[in-house]
């Protein structure tokens, strides 16, 4: 037979055991925790515990605090002219609230040197333009979803933001509640981008909704800051349609002047 003051510093131990195994399994892991220095498993297991919910609010969590940034990114887009095999250079300037954003085509990329722009506290309807190389003739105002709009993006000029992202995921979530299904991503796994790991996070789209934008969705997840690297969507097929990497985000504090086609910066 134990000795009392051996059985109570078992029993004692035993007590604080449970108590940091309770601590453990309900508190969920910190969603902006920086993941860079876990394994591949743990940062799959953090993915897990946090829930399609904590991975919202970690995405979310981040563009709230990106209220105007500037955004490098190579986008690849099924549009009706085709697949773009060589990705557009973009540089961009975004504002969230109002939105105003100023976009540039970079030379190395398609259309090099094409420049628009969007300001809704202006013309909320239209954004501002002009061609590249020799077609650069004139700038004019067109409208947000005509030809020049569609010739360069199935979206918006006002969705080029990692807001966007999130508001896309928030509607995707939404429609997989209605339907009945699970909003859990069916796919976690560790990647690499431009020599960083990132966590690859998939979720397909929900039953029946076969008009819906993309039939599979994938978010590749920056381990050190809330954002997306980059993002991938397949439509019904499974042909890839659209493959778009955010190759560098900078916080700005943006003047008038960055929004406004007479900066001589600009080439309207």
């Amino acid at each position: 037979m134990l000795p009392r003051h051996v059985f109570l510093r078992f029993i004692s131990l035993i007590s604080c055991l449970l108590l940091c195994w309770s601590a453990q399994a309900t508190t969920p892991p910190n969603a902006l925790a920086d993941w860079r220095h876990l394994d591949d498993a743990a940062v799959i297991e953090q993915a897990r515990q946090l829930g399609a919910q904590g991975l919202l609010a970690r995405l979310d969590a981040g563009a709230e605090r990106l209220p105007e940034y500037e955004l490098w990114m190579a986008r690849q887009e099924r549009l009706s002219s085709g697949w773009n095999e060589q990705p557009f250079l973009q540089h961009i300037k975004y504002r969230h609230s109002p939105r105003q954003v100023y976009m540039s085509w970079l030379p190395g990329g398609p259309k090099a040197g094409q420049e628009i722009l969007f300001d809704e506290t202006r013309r909320p309807d239209a954004m501002y333009g002009h061609l590249s190389g020799m077609f650069n003739v004139m700038s004019m105002w067109t409208s947000l979803d005509g030809s020049l709009a569609r010739s360069n993006s199935m979206h918006s000029i006002r969705d080029v933001g990692l807001q966007s992202v999130v508001e896309i995921l928030k509607t995707q979530q939404a429609e997989r509640q209605r339907a009945g299904v699970s909003v859990e991503p069916d796919d976690l796994r560790i990647e690499r981008i431009q020599g960083e790991r990132v966590l690859a996070v998939s979720w397909p789209a929900a039953p029946r909704l076969t008009g819906a934008y993309a039939a599979r969705t994938r978010l590749y997840l920056d381990l050190c800051y809330p954002w997306v690297k980059q993002v991938e969507s397949w439509d019904e097929r499974g042909q890839l349609k659209e493959r778009v990497l955010y190759q560098r985000l900078a916080p700005a504090h943006f003047t008038a002047r960055d929004f406004d086609p007479q900066n001589p910066d600009y080439r309207f």
